[in-house]
């Protein structure tokens, strides 16, 4: 039942559809029309919510890989006369991620000690190490390997982070060092 004349769907009056509704619902009480009476819910309003939350989904999740990326490069710019290593930190806490970058030619090979002891930087499988006598070694790709990772020792002062050349015979030679000052708490 409706009072609609020569009027355009989607364009009815809200208080007139309301007022149609109640009078039929009032009408099917009183013959007992139980299909009308079913349907006296109030109508399913879709809204964008689930538009909006997939759009902020998708925005946090691009946030957070450009801010993740970014935070993890260690700014070195590649150098293959000079061996170099860079650091995103000098100071860091013990047991948190200490990032570090290498820089040199690239038909050397090289191993990086943390106070003289060799140690495997973490890159995910962009690096590959070879195992030797002298400890991991890796060859770096255009003169610049990527941000590797590694957990500071718990050792509070001064720490050595070395750079070594592997010779062919296997004899090593320190080429860069930086020192990483290492903390309990900040």
């Amino acid at each position: 039942m409706s009072f609609i004349f020569g009027g355009v769907r989607g364009r009815e009056d809200p208080e007139l559809r309301a007022a149609n509704r109640r009078t039929e619902i009032h009408y099917a009480r009183d013959i007992n029309d139980e299909r009308v009476l079913a349907d006296d819910r109030p109508p399913i309003r879709r809204g964008r919510h689930w538009t909006w939350l997939g759009v902020a989904a998708v925005g946090l999740v691009i946030a957070a890989f450009a801010g993740g990326h970014g935070a993890e490069d260690v700014p070195l710019a590649a150098d293959c006369g000079t061996p170099g290593i860079g650091v995103a930190s000098s100071a860091v806490t013990a047991g948190h991620a200490l990032r570090y970058r290498l820089t040199g030619p690239d038909d050397v090979r090289y191993v990086v000690t943390l106070d003289g002891v060799p140690v495997r930087g973490d890159a995910g499988s962009t690096v590959s190490y070879t195992e030797s006598p002298a400890g991991p070694q890796l060859e770096l790709q255009q003169c610049l390997s990527p941000s590797l990772l590694l957990a500071a020792p718990a050792g509070d002062g001064p720490h050595a982070l070395a750079m070594l050349a592997v010779a062919d015979d296997g004899t090593t030679r320190p080429v860069a060092e930086v020192t990483v000052t290492v903390s309990g708490t900040r």
